[in-house]
């Protein structure tokens, strides 16, 4: 699949016109009429939904964030990165493009966490797909008794050695997280999904 990212260097959204026979559900023929021996209904691949053909400005749900939007990568798709309207938007410094498969958008799964590792206070997350395709971020919602009420994303926990986050692995320092006991919870979110909520025993 490919991600095609806004830049935000300019207002609006920007249109994407070579990678499907137009707008979901437009009704109309080729050279405007239905006369035409040669026209053709432009109403999307057979069997498939029409993908979008806008790229948003900023994230409908969240507007701190670029829009974007995702397309499978279908002929027409690939032809656009390579020679079309997607490669000039991105010669142009207007977006950008990442490749993912559809299995990196799959929910965070926690299955571990223990205190006192690497050092102790520090707490090291195990579990899965806990990175988010950009621009996505992803965060780490710590809450209980001892910890209290805590959500910090990737960038915060990066900042402070030995902070890490791997797709299968999270470090936080325990400057961050002053009170960590067991009992306390872990919600790790990413691609606006949200893991099971773990229990530190």
């Amino acid at each position: 699949m490919l991600r095609l990212i806004h830049s935000q260097t300019v207002q609006g959204a920007l249109l994407v016109d070579d990678i499907d026979d137009g707008l979901p559900n437009k009704q109309v023929h080729r050279l405007g009429t239905s006369a035409d021996p040669n026209a053709y209904p432009r109403d999307g691949y057979a069997n498939a939904p029409k993908q979008s053909c806008y790229i948003p400005r900023v994230k409908p749900t969240d507007a701190t964030l670029p829009g974007y939007i995702d397309l499978d990568q279908t002929p027409r798709v690939v032809l656009s990165a390579d020679r079309g309207k997607i490669y000039g938007l991105q010669q142009a410094g207007l977006i950008s493009v990442v490749s993912f498969v559809a299995s990196d958008l799959t929910a965070p799964a926690v299955t571990g966490a223990t205190i006192g590792a690497p050092a102790a206070g520090d707490v090291t997350i195990a579990g899965t797909n806990f990175l988010s395709v950009t621009p996505n971020i992803s965060t780490v919602h710590l809450s209980g008794a001892g910890v209290g009420d805590v959500t910090l994303t990737q960038a915060q926990i990066v900042a402070v050695s030995p902070g890490a986050i791997t797709d299968t692995q999270i470090i936080i320092d325990s400057t961050l997280i002053a009170s960590l006991a067991l009992g306390d919870v872990i919600v790790v979110h990413s691609d606006d999904q949200d893991s099971n909520s773990y229990t530190i025993v």
